[in-house]
């Protein structure tokens, strides 16, 4: 039984050994004649040396990555007014890497008024709630069948479009194009076309959606008196303006805006109307019935676009609109304190930290809004510059609020951020684009308060985020690569 164990384990391995040496002795035996050999020439070059940043493992060019930038960092963070010298400033700071904080200045308490950076929250918690593919609709509905073209009453229905506008309102901007409108002269031609010829009773306005509220009790007088914003309506046409000449004056359009949004909204669209041919005893304002009958309805660009228009822009009327939708949404109420209580529950089961977070509008011109760095950071983070959210931003020398800033340096075209000003506010958060390598990103938050503000703020964001958008994926290659061969002596 042994002696046949001990055949079955070895003979194998014996016999593929000795088969492995007859090949060999073969194979050094034949004479297989002289073999050419020639050259092949190779045109390659080595593009990326083996002691090379690229070549580092993420853990190790990490570090070094942070002490380079921390530097800027942390004079931004010396400059920044605190109160630490007995003055009235407060500032914060935090800039991120993805969930590694790369530096941050201590958050005053109670938080900051944010100025218009209120505004992102606002739009990430309308992107949230309403999804990015969300649409207004303006409906156009007869209080009866038209009977050969005649109705009795005809009611245009809003659904909180906030840039429902005709051509004369967009003609004003010179950047037009970079603007999201819904044309109101297409919901003309649609009832038109579907056979309208007459209204022999009155066209309605009907702003029933939302409340009736034109303004935010928050905001302080002046900022009403500035025309900050038209008068707050789920009607609303061309921003709730009757008028707005071409001259701005110290920073405003002397324009004027209407008492009556919806009867504002029906006067402007039976215009249009007429000079389709469609004749129109009157104009008023009111619910529509149940009963009435749709005849024609226009969509608004998709959301994400409205929200560009608000961030990039900074429009105050569309910032609270879109609160008054998320109230509607998620609440059953178009109010602006709804929208409030509903965006604040939004964020925080979004994990934004909300400890010193006030929301008292969905634009920021409430002095008694704060915000802390941290959340503005955390909210960034949680998105990036290619979602939705980011693309919102305002882009450095490019589009909006930073479309003068930035220009002909490194950081034009790489800075997307919201901006903020208010008396004794300056803001500005977003993301840092790298311009090294054109995909790392940072995300940053800068608030300063104080009582009396100069443009010093701005300085230190300037240089700040010219530093960050420098902030490589790697060390430098001239940081790793081999030295040059010394030269013997």
């Amino acid at each position: 039984m042994e002696l046949a164990r001990a055949v079955r384990q070895w003979l194998p391995p014996l016999v593929l050994s000795v088969l492995a040496f007859v090949g060999w002795r073969a194979a050094n035996g034949a004479d297989f004649g002289e073999v050419g050999s020639t050259d092949v020439p190779y045109e390659l070059a080595v593009q990326t040396p083996v002691f090379s940043a690229r070549r580092l493992p993420i853990t190790l060019q990490t570090p070094i990555n942070d002490v380079a930038i921390r530097p800027a960092i942390q004079r931004a963070i010396e400059q920044a007014p605190s109160g630490a010298d007995g003055g009235t400033g407060k500032s914060c700071l935090s800039v991120r890497d993805g969930d590694r904080q790369l530096g941050a200045l201590e958050e005053p308490a109670g938080g900051l008024v944010p100025a218009s950076n209120q505004k992102m929250l606002t739009t990430y918690g309308a992107l949230g709630v309403l999804g990015i593919d969300f649409r207004f609709v303006t409906t156009v509905a007869a209080s009866d069948a038209p009977v050969d073209g005649s109705v009795t009453d005809l009611y245009i229905i809003g659904g909180g479009d906030p840039f429902l506008v005709t051509e004369d309102w967009t003609s004003q901007y010179e950047d037009a194009e970079q603007r999201t409108h819904t044309n109101l002269e297409e919901l003309a031609d649609a009832v038109v076309a579907a056979g309208i010829t007459e209204v022999t009773g009155t066209l309605f306005g009907d702003e029933t959606l939302y409340d009736s509220q034109r303004t935010v009790s928050a905001w302080d007088a002046r900022f009403i008196a500035q025309k900050q914003s038209g008068p707050l309506s789920a009607l609303t046409v061309n921003e709730g303006f009757v008028d707005w000449p071409d001259e701005f004056q110290n920073s405003f359009r002397p324009r004027n805006e209407t008492t009556d949004p919806p009867l504002h909204a029906a006067a402007v669209f039976g215009q249009l109307l007429s000079e389709r041919g469609v004749s129109i005893a009157a104009n008023g304002s009111g619910p529509t019935p149940p009963s009435a009958v749709e005849v024609a309805a226009l969509e608004s660009p998709r959301l994400s676009e409205i929200v560009t228009h608000v961030n990039s822009f900074s429009s105050n009327i569309g910032a609270e609109l879109l609160l008054k939708r998320i109230g509607y949404e998620v609440k059953g109420v178009g109010s602006t304190e709804a929208g409030t209580q509903a965006l604040f529950e939004f964020l925080e089961g979004q994990g934004i930290p909300m400890n010193d977070v006030r929301i008292d509008d969905g634009s920021g011109l409430a002095e008694s809004n704060r915000v802390t760095c941290t959340a503005l950071v955390s909210l960034l983070t949680q998105s990036s510059p290619g979602s939705e959210f980011g693309a919102s931003l305002a882009i450095a020398g490019e589009r909006g609020s930073l479309v003068e800033r930035f220009v002909d340096t490194e950081a034009e075209g790489k800075v997307l951020a919201k901006t903020g000003t208010l008396r004794g506010v300056k803001a500005l958060s977003g993301y840092a684009l790298s311009s090294s390598d054109g995909v790392s990103n940072l995300a940053f938050a800068f608030l300063v308060n104080d009582e009396v503000l100069d443009d010093s703020p701005l300085e230190i964001q300037d240089s700040l985020l010219s530093a960050l958008v420098g902030y490589p994926a790697g060390p430098a290659l001239d940081r790793l690569a081999p030295l040059p061969a010394a030269t013997p002596e």
